[in-house]
């Protein structure tokens, strides 16, 4: 049947549309695949993280996206490490939107935080908040730190911040907002804020960093931090 023109210039049109919307597929899979040997292969110092005697200290935030960033890079100095010279920033993908499609989706992910933190020799345990408040006690009084991924009161948004310390029953908290260190009642405030953490410490001399297990894990903790922002602990 002979079409008219009309008809052709619909087909012309819908041919174009499904060719158009394959061609963004494509695109958006090769920026996605791109950028991960960028953040996995991307060089730095490679030391070995020893932990200091320093108190651990706020950097403060400038950028909607770097609170993650921020905070490991003050968890980094005291163990003795360099954020510049481990080329964080690169490395973490912070500045990389998770979703190619959404600009504001960028910022610091378990999947990469944990990629990161054992290519640079650390071993970390994700604790259950507020359940495992004892865990979390115990590794601060052995003198490490932990990465708190919370639930600002001020407006839910979710924050990156590190706790180094304990006085009784007080968390002391470095926050990339606050120009000073401050304490939160432990109990209430992993309860009421905060929604993941990451404990870490210097791994064993010679162990070897399993990326893909600390994939796996990140991928975990992002749905569990999901359940529990929803209100679902435990």
């Amino acid at each position: 049947m002979k079409r008219t023109p009309w008809q052709i210039r619909v087909v012309c049109i819908t041919a174009f549309i499904a060719l158009s919307g394959i061609a963004l597929l494509i695109g958006l899979a090769s920026i996605v695949v791109s950028n991960v040997p960028a953040k996995m292969e991307a060089p730095h110092a490679e030391q070995q993280p020893a932990r200091t005697e320093e108190a651990a200290g706020p950097i403060l935030q400038f950028e909607n996206h770097t609170c993650g960033l921020l905070t490991l890079s003050a968890a980094y100095r005291v163990y003795g490490l360099s954020p510049v010279e481990e080329n964080l920033r690169l490395r973490l993908g912070v500045d990389k939107p998770a979703n190619p499609l959404d600009s504001t989706s960028t910022g610091t992910l378990h999947p990469d935080l944990l990629r990161v933190l054992v290519q640079d020799g650390f071993d970390y345990s994700l604790l259950e908040p507020p359940q495992e408040a004892t865990a979390l006690r115990d590794h601060l009084d052995g003198g490490d730190v932990a990465l708190l991924l919370i639930a600002r009161r001020q407006n839910g948004n979710l924050h990156w911040v590190l706790t180094d310390s304990r006085e009784d029953d007080r968390l002391r908290i470095v926050d990339s907002l606050a120009a000073e260190a401050y304490q939160e009642p432990m109990l209430e405030f992993l309860e009421s804020c905060v929604l993941s953490i990451v404990a870490i410490k210097p791994a064993a001399a010679g162990a070897e960093a399993n990326l893909d297990a600390a994939h796996v894990d990140g991928l975990a903790e992002l749905a569990r931090v999901q359940r529990r922002r929803g209100g679902e602990r435990g």
